[in-house]
């Protein structure tokens, strides 16, 4: 990588770390908050994470100036930022390094994971973040499972639409498109982040509900945002369930 883009990756990395950290921002709040950085590259970097799929601009209120619009972290951001909790892999490391860094993770870590997923629970509305104090007192070792699953998404993040192939075909038998504008264009990838945003949230729940049924819990685990998302999720089963028992009636009709 040349030194022009890794000095762009360091800049971008900066204001998200940022965000993640000191919670939303306005353009103008990391014009005062980060004085090293160059307005244009602020501007920059803000427009690059947002079509990245890193953060969200506030919808504005009415009668407010375009700069007090707040971005923050989606949950694509929020999952990509846990990741930055994680180690080189061992393997890397001495055997030093390593029992510094579970240290660290014991005395510092667990608590900034915990303190961060609890400030994006409140903003993104997702009940294990909302939850991630409770679940800490409940789960010993439960943010080490969301920097596992966290790290398993990003380095095979899930397709965009639930149905790909589906997707895939049924755009096939569409006419060709028209020349799009630039504003169409903006569009269909705010659509597009949308639903890749939706499909990470998905493919985490279902990681999530698979690993805490293995884990050790201690006291009363009643918990209704909880139980409330694995009845969700339960519901979308039944439904794929259907599915199948559609195709097994389609198969078995007689002539």
């Amino acid at each position: 990588m040349d030194a022009s883009k890794t000095e762009e990756v360091s800049k971008t990395e900066l204001i998200l770390s940022h965000i993640a950290e000191y919670g939303p921002k306005t353009e103008y709040d990391l014009y005062k908050q980060l004085p090293k950085l160059s307005h244009g590259t602020i501007h920059f970097c803000l427009n690059k994470l947002t079509d990245d799929g890193f953060l969200t601009r506030a919808p504005s209120k009415r009668g407010e100036k375009r700069r007090k619009k707040p971005y923050h972290l989606n949950f694509i951001g929020a999952v990509s930022y846990l990741t930055w909790f994680l180690p080189p892999p061992f393997t890397e490391l001495t055997k030093s390094q390593i029992d510094e860094y579970q240290e660290h993770f014991e005395k510092e870590s667990q608590s900034k994971i915990i303190e961060f997923l609890d400030k994006q629970g409140q903003l993104l509305k997702y009940a294990p973040f909302q939850e991630s104090r409770w679940l800490s007192d409940h789960y010993p070792g439960i943010a080490r499972v969301f920097l596992i699953i966290a790290d398993t998404i990003l380095r095979r993040p899930p397709p965009p639409y639930k149905k790909p192939l589906v997707a895939a075909v049924i755009a096939a038998t569409k006419e060709e498109p028209s020349p799009q504008t630039k504003e169409e264009k903006t569009k269909k990838n705010k659509e597009l982040v949308s639903l890749e945003e939706w499909a990470w949230r998905d493919e985490f729940t279902k990681l999530f509900f698979q690993l805490i049924v293995h884990m050790k819990h201690k006291g009363k685990t009643n918990n209704r945002r909880l139980r409330r998302l694995a009845e969700e999720q339960l519901t979308e089963k039944r439904k794929e369930i259907a599915e199948l028992e559609q195709v097994v009636t389609l198969f078995s009709k007689q002539k």
